[in-house]
């Protein structure tokens, strides 16, 4: 997302609605002080490949954007054929990214530990679980 652009998760595409989300949460944790970059095409120990991730000081962050701003909807959490679940795997925390209808944007982190075993969670599943100390809502 180049510089001047919203605080906005925008994008056509899943790819480049997670890339959009990657720089949010990278700009986040630089905001916090951490060190926090953007990496691409890593496979995992459990041979997933990620195409987009943020490598930071608090370790290796999946991230998960939505397009959807209806405040009851869900995002998935697992493969929707077979309920994989090796994305998670190295992962200190998945983020979850969405915008609201009142132009904020949601950073969700939430631990691996979590989402296990689970195809999909509510937007208010998964703001109980967030990590407190790092998700935030950014006013647009």
């Amino acid at each position: 997302m180049p510089q001047g652009e919203s605080m906005r998760i925008t994008g056509s595409s899943v790819q480049q609605r997670k890339k959009c989300l990657a720089h949010l949460v990278v700009e986040h944790l630089l905001s916090l002080g951490k060190d926090a970059e953007i990496i691409e095409n890593v496979t995992n120990s459990a041979g997933h490949k990620d195409q987009i991730l943020v490598k930071s000081s608090i370790g290796l962050i999946h991230v998960t954007a939505t397009q959807s701003i209806d405040p009851n909807g869900s995002l998935p959490v697992a493969d929707y054929k077979d309920g994989n679940q090796s994305f998670l795997a190295d992962k200190k925390f998945v983020t979850f990214g969405w915008n609201t209808k009142d132009k904020r944007t949601f950073l969700i982190f939430v631990e691996p530990k979590d989402l296990t075993n689970q195809d999909s969670l509510s937007k208010s599943q998964l703001v109980k679980l967030k990590n407190k100390e790092y998700s935030v809502a950014i006013v647009a």
